[in-house]
């Protein structure tokens, strides 16, 4: 299983190190994501911004599996298309850009079908 960066637990609470992948500073924890759905297994790069070190506390820009399946309408295949693209960059940006692609055209309930 991979994971990009650390979990960090501190007195101060949860914080995650974002570590570089080869496109961009993230976190990302494929064994949270696929076992357990309420864990973050997702900080984008400019969750960082305003944080020392590349450290992100829980209460920023963090996602789950669920909240990650919540921002693809409950679709669990493109949920995890999403996470398996996601390399530096808010999820809702992907969504987005996929949109503009027309990935979600054949996708049934996307567009209230």
């Amino acid at each position: 299983m991979t994971e990009i960066g650390k979990k960090i637990e501190t007195p101060q609470g949860i914080f995650y190190e974002l570590e570089h992948n080869g496109e961009g500073n993230i976190y990302k924890n494929e064994d949270a994501f696929l076992n357990r759905p309420d864990e973050v297994c997702y900080v984008p790069e400019y969750a960082a911004e305003g944080h020392d070190n590349w450290l992100v506390p829980q209460t920023g820009d963090c996602y789950t599996h669920n909240s990650l399946l919540t921002l693809c309408r409950g679709n669990e295949e493109v949920c995890r298309d999403l996470f398996y693209n996601l390399n530096w960059t808010y999820p809702s940006t992907l969504l987005n850009e996929w949109d503009s692609y027309g990935y979600f055209d054949e996708i049934d309930g996307w567009y209230g079908d």
